[in-house]
């Protein structure tokens, strides 16, 4: 992505009518919002949307009922980094129109169905909105990003039936020999979530695993933990929810900052003597 000054005008607007509009719907943000968005704007992308035979884009996503709730970032973060590349090879600032040609060249579900749901043919639209900005005809597909990993981000990770037996294999006897024994306290049970992901990270390097299997393997484990964790000590309290922090002044900002240090480092000792603590539990573990 370009810096922020950089993202103005009407690449800007359609973004952020986007998210308007993902909002009234009860919606996370998705690339067919941010495709509305372009409609409602001005301009060469706008018009070419706006010419279907069928109902106007908005009515159209309004009424869909199999489009999902859930936000995917991965994929509009994804648009959104190809339309800014698209105008960067051209010598352009970002426009509504890269815009809707990485919507198009992206080719979500979501987004083809809501055009041919509105009468709108892709092809055309592509063509439209590149002549507006003032490309050929013939520019070929823009390169997409590559995807944020399965199970980062807001992106589902993979199916437990797609993950390396190896490794799943591994963690699987892991998820049965916990040292649940061991949790007395919430920092316990943070402790343990910790080793767990580390454990399941360093499996992945070991078997030279990319990183959708990394992330997927975590987002299994993980859960698998904490529901083995939430049976066996409901009283422990879960996860505690993340803050955000506020800006300090100078000197406090600093003080704040040395707190932080302390208290990274008091975690981390914590971490490592549950870790010593609980090896007798791992001893018999299976190797991937």
């Amino acid at each position: 992505m370009v810096a922020g000054e950089e993202l103005s005008g009407s690449y800007l607007e359609a973004i952020q009518r986007g998210f308007q509009i993902a909002r009234e719907l009860g919606h996370g943000c998705r690339p067919v919002h941010f495709l509305v968005g372009v409609a409602g704007g001005r301009g060469p992308a706008a018009a070419a949307l706006a010419g279907g035979a069928g109902r106007p884009l908005r009515a159209v996503v309004t009424a869909a009922g199999d489009i999902p709730a859930g936000s995917a970032a991965y994929l509009h973060g994804q648009a959104q980094g190809a339309a800014v590349a698209l105008a960067g090879s051209l010598g352009q600032r970002p426009a509504a129109e890269h815009l809707l040609v990485a919507l198009i060249d992206q080719g979500t579900a979501e987004v083809l169905h809501a055009l041919s749901r509105a009468g709108l043919d892709p092809a055309a639209i592509r063509g439209a909105a590149l002549a507006g900005i003032g490309a050929p005809a013939g520019q070929p597909a823009v390169s997409l990003p590559p995807l944020a990993p399965a199970g980062s981000l807001d992106r589902p990770p993979l199916p437990v039936t797609e993950l390396d037996e190896r490794a799943w294999r591994v963690l699987a006897w892991r998820h049965d020999h916990l040292p649940l024994d061991s949790l007395r306290r919430a920092g316990h049970r943070q402790a343990l979530s910790r080793l767990e992901r580390d454990a399941a990270s360093r499996l992945a390097d070991r078997l030279g695993l990319d990183e959708d299997q990394r992330y997927s393997l975590i987002w299994h484990h993980d859960a698998a933990v904490e529901q083995q964790v939430a049976v066996a000590r409901p009283a422990l309290p879960g996860p505690p929810e993340p803050r955000v922090p506020r800006p300090l002044p100078g000197f406090l900002a600093v003080a704040a900052g040395w707190a932080v240090w302390v208290d990274n480092r008091r975690v981390n000792l914590r971490d490592r003597w549950f870790k010593v603590r609980t090896l007798r539990h791992y001893h018999a573990a299976p190797h991937p």
